[in-house]
């Protein structure tokens, strides 16, 4: 049984959507005022059901309002998430039901339901349950300026459409079929938008270095102005949380769910990583300074705009990996079944299309998860870009699942192209895939505390299943089951030699970036500054190898910021945990489904009943370490 039906009428979304959002809240609240008064026979369990309420009530709104094809239900979904995000805050501020949870003793539950009593007591203190009541009546008008600005941000990042316009002897580089999908307009110029499927090619192969600096410069931009003052309000109203609860900055109040003990230890992880990672990065970018100077000679530096393009000159013509001859063989729609077919074996699901599912949208195609033939979930593949859609990849949660009540649904919100993709692409997919089997896979929880990818679990590991499955994207034997060209010849091992060989080619200069991301997340949180521009341009001059763009502000369009807020870390930390995971694997022999289906019985089916670290403990038979990590870091 699944928790939403859509309705098939588009003009029946908002009457849907409310009634969705609204009974389930009304219903949850009646269970809350019933366990205020004292006449809950089971205290957890009615709990457990105003929680599950509100969760759904949460999800589909969250979801809708990043992809909906109407604007009006889009802005709508909007106003029901804060709605529904409201109430969960309330709840958890409220110092009645604080008092409950902990009067209950631990020693008469079972094992996950005393697990879920400690979670809901950390919860109510992250919460501020147990301040004085002027302190929660504050941080309950805080909580809600958060909710209000971090939507307010992620739709203006949704609804900035950038794009330029160039004459075309300018896509000099680009492939025919990306040629042919960008015609010349009536002013005899091409138009090419900051969307995935245009930006990544172009950047990549496009040898005019201005046009790139011009999109860059576009996709940096758009959303600046807008999000500048609203960014600063929302560092401003999570500083004040974190003076409301007692803690240092809003990084320790994000960090009170995580692996990471603390904000501070968020710090001298971004430095160790980066001691460990700046001298290949500084060597990487020397490299591609060297070979920059083959076409300008003066040059004496490597920009964000050259990066990209002088790594992929640099892989055709020494390493032997041609951008435009590897996406001959990445079909879109043979990667997707391909993905499809290589997980379905990998952790024992079928994938069945259900043409006539009523969804969101046309492009959207829905499959039903089975399990030796027992319905386990149903997931919604969002795959290209349109007006007002959700501009990065990601999953979303549409149900979480829950036994005997309702299959887990998720849905994945990307921007591929239609046709041909990039290696980069494929990889992506496989990483935005992984997070889609984890919710599944722990779609099958009790408690609702349990469920999924819920941001109330240890987030700083949500990364690492989706990051260990990219691995499944260099090795032959998994390719060759889809990546064929259009006369069905399959990718030459010759060729993904190749690509394996260059895959760790400039990924100190990489780290490097991503380092400087983490160190903006955090910083911002740790210092909440008002003027921003000036503050960020400094971190990315600290961390990044290459040289930026002046006066760019990139950190308004930085969506991270809302859902990871200080956390953006969370990337190299999950990196570390998945490189341990790889090492329980045979790299030749990747489609041994043995390890993959004991990995997700242990890593992935447990969701947030016990700690990320005590999953991944069972699965190596060990506890993690950083060792495989610091062996990768040292090689680059």
């Amino acid at each position: 049984m699944t928790s939403v039906d859509f309705p098939t009428d588009g003009a029946a979304w908002r009457d849907y959507l409310e009634i969705h959002v609204s009974s389930r809240l009304e219903g949850a609240k009646g269970v809350l005022d019933a366990l205020r008064s004292g006449n809950a026979v089971d205290v957890l369990a009615e709990w457990n059901e105003a929680d599950i309420a509100i969760i759904h009530a949460m999800e589909l709104p969250q979801i809708l309002a990043e992809c909906h094809p109407d604007a009006g239900v889009r802005e709508l979904a909007g106003e029901l998430f804060v709605r529904a995000q409201t109430v969960r805050q309330e709840r958890d501020q409220d110092a009645e039901l604080y008092s409950l949870i902990a009067g209950i003793d631990a020693s008469t539950l079972t094992d996950d339901a005393a697990n879920v009593r400690e979670l809901l007591l950390g919860d109510f203190r992250a919460e501020g349950a147990h301040l004085g009541d002027e302190a929660r009546a504050e941080l309950a008008t805080v909580n809600e300026r958060i909710t209000a600005l971090s939507t307010k941000f992620s739709e203006n990042i949704r609804d900035a459409q950038a794009s330029i316009r160039i004459a075309p002897e300018r896509l000099a580089g680009l492939p025919q079929d990306y040629i042919d999908a960008h015609p010349v307009g009536d002013d005899g110029l091409v138009t090419i938008t900051t969307e995935y499927p245009d930006k990544f090619p172009f950047m990549e192969m496009a040898h005019d270095a201005d046009a790139r600096r011009d999109l860059v410069i576009a996709d940096y931009q758009r959303a600046y102005p807008a999000n500048d003052a609203v960014l600063a309000e929302l560092l401003q109203e999570r500083h004040r949380k974190a003076e409301l609860l007692g803690l240092p900055s809003f990084a320790d109040v994000a960090t009170q769910r995580m692996m990471m003990p603390d904000g501070d230890s968020i710090g001298r992880f971004i430095d160790e990583v980066n001691l460990a990672a700046r001298p290949a990065a500084l060597r990487d970018v020397e490299r591609l300074l060297e070979r920059k100077r083959k076409d300008f000679p003066d040059a004496t530096n490597v920009t964000v705009y050259d990066a990209t393009y002088y790594v992929e000159r640099i892989k055709a013509e020494e390493l032997g990996v041609d951008a435009n001859q590897v996406r001959e063989y990445l079909d879109f729609g043979k990667v997707k079944q391909g993905v499809l077919d290589l997980t379905a074996h990998l952790f024992g699901y079928t994938f069945e299309l259900v043409p006539d599912a009523p969804t969101w949208h046309p492009d959207v195609e829905v499959y039903d998860v089975k399990e030796d033939g027992e319905w386990v979930g149903r997931i919604h593949l969002d795959m290209h870009p349109r007006e007002g859609k959700f501009s990065h990849m990601a999953c979303f949660a549409v149900a979480s699942g829950f036994t005997n009540r309702n299959v887990p649904e998720s849905s994945l919100m990307c921007n591929f192209p239609r046709g041909l993709m990039t290696f980069d692409d494929l990889v992506t997919f496989l990483h935005e895939f992984g997070h889609l089997i984890h919710e599944i896979a722990a779609g099958q929880q009790v408690w609702g505390r349990h469920t999924g990818l819920s941001d109330q679990q240890e987030w700083d590991f949500v990364e690492a299943p989706s990051q260990m499955l990219e691995e499944w994207a260099w090795t032959a034997p998994v390719l060759q089951r889809f990546a064929t060209n259009a006369a069905g010849e399959p990718i030459p091992t010759e060729l993904v030699d190749a690509l394996r060989a260059s895959r760790d080619f400039c990924e100190g200069m990489g780290t490097a970036r991503q380092l400087a991301y983490a160190a903006l997340s955090h910083r911002l949180h740790r210092d909440h500054p008002t003027d921003i521009a000036p503050f960020a341009e400094a971190i990315e001059a600290e961390y990044d190898v290459r040289d930026m763009i002046p006066d760019t502000h990139q950190y308004a369009s930085f969506g991270h910021l809302t859902d990871y807020s200080a956390c953006y870390y969370t990337y190299q930390w999950s990196l570390s945990i998945a490189k341990d995971m790889f090492t329980q694997f045979d790299p030749d022999n990747l489609l041994d489904a043995e390890v993959s289906k004991r990995y997700r019985r242990e890593v992935l089916n447990p969701g947030n009943r016990r700690h990320a670290a005590e999953s991944v403990e069972a699965f190596l038979g060990r506890p993690y370490s950083t060792d495989a990590y610091r062996e990768w870091l040292a090689s680059l």
